[in-house]
């Protein structure tokens, strides 16, 4: 069983506004206990809103979103 599981997550910055950003966009991502994982990418790719989902400081923006953390 996974320590962490996301399923279908996708955080919107600015979603009710005229010009929203989609800084996730139905991310899946499974990581086994004991496993170490590297988030890499560019310059505003999702990868400090990704981390800010990990520890709960931001939650998804869609309804379809599934968190499991054991």
């Amino acid at each position: 069983m996974s320590a962490i599981k996301f399923e279908n997550v996708t955080y919107i910055y600015d979603e009710k506004t005229k010009h929203p950003l989609k800084a996730l966009d139905d991310i899946n991502l499974e990581i086994e206990k004991g496993e170490f994982v590297s988030i890499l990418g560019n310059t505003g790719s999702g990868k400090s809103t990704l981390i800010q989902h990990l520890n709960s400081l931001l939650l998804p923006s869609s309804r379809k979103s599934l968190y499991r953390f054991n």
